[in-house]
């Protein structure tokens, strides 16, 4: 069997996983997100909605799709991203089981992104434009972010509401503003994975919305809302990498996109 099989059979399995997790009603047991376990409605909303994902990556990863090295590698960071999170927010709980901690990142990780580095050794995506491997990776990111502030209303306390020009919302604004994002960032997820002419505009209006966010965040931060360095490094990295990243990639392509 090829390493790409098992990889969907791995892949497969786990969105088997993530579908049954509506099913616990332990809040221990709850899917992950983030970096925060969710229960609950938000539970099975994350829940089904990475098992679909995963279900399609491995169907993607099975028939080796071109656009499977785009799931795969929007995955990995995600994978990465939400282990990172879930040890900064939960450090009692990360630390409490260290040898299981350690076996879930390496098969984890190891997982996630031996998939991705498997299909770039055996030619997956490159009978396809780089740009558009690169694209559909920034639209699966976003539609990662669309979901997160989908949940916000629901899943996360006063102090990480959704955070609107440096101000961090809360109540019904919060419960406004989030699926406001949220269905913006869906839209241009789609526009972008279709290759839109018009996700130029909105590419361009995100990345100064998020340039102006990161800015003002340093001035109206409440107190002791301070991150460490290496993760406040990471976030601006990150943050400005997919924001910037994709419009400037898009601006780039403008005349291919339709």
């Amino acid at each position: 069997m090829k390493v790409l099989r098992v990889f969907a059979v791995l892949f497969g399995l786990l969105a088997v996983s993530n579908l049954t997790k509506v099913l616990e009603l332990q809040h221990d047991h709850g899917f992950v997100f983030l970096g925060r376990r969710l229960d609950g409605t938000p539970n099975a909303m994350a829940g089904v909605t990475f098992g679909v994902f995963l279900a399609l990556y491995a169907r993607a990863l099975w028939y080796e799709y071109g656009y499977a090295l785009a799931m795969g590698f929007a995955y990995a960071v995600y994978v990465t991203g939400n282990m990172a999170l879930f040890t900064m927010r939960s450090p009692d709980l990360a630390a409490s089981s260290a040898l299981f901690g350690v076996t879930y990142v390496v098969v984890a990780a190891g997982s996630a992104w031996g998939a991705v580095v498997s299909m770039r050794r055996q030619g997956i995506g490159d009978d396809a434009a780089q740009y558009e491997n690169v694209l559909r990776a920034f639209a699966l990111l976003f539609g990662l972010m669309a979901l997160s502030n989908f949940l916000k209303p629901t899943v996360y306390a006063d102090t990480t509401g959704f955070v609107l020009f440096g101000q961090r919302l809360t109540g019904t604004a919060n419960a406004v503003v989030a699926p406001m994002f949220a269905t913006f960032l869906a839209v241009y997820a789609y526009a972008i994975w279709q290759q839109r002419r018009w996700a130029v505009p909105m590419g361009m209006v995100y990345a100064a919305y998020v340039v102006a966010n990161l800015v003002l965040w340093n001035f109206r931060k409440p107190e002791g809302a301070d991150t460490g360095l290496l993760f406040g490094i990471g976030y601006l990295v990150v943050a400005l990498g997919v924001s910037c990243g994709s419009a400037y990639l898009l601006t780039r392509v403008r005349d291919r996109l339709t």
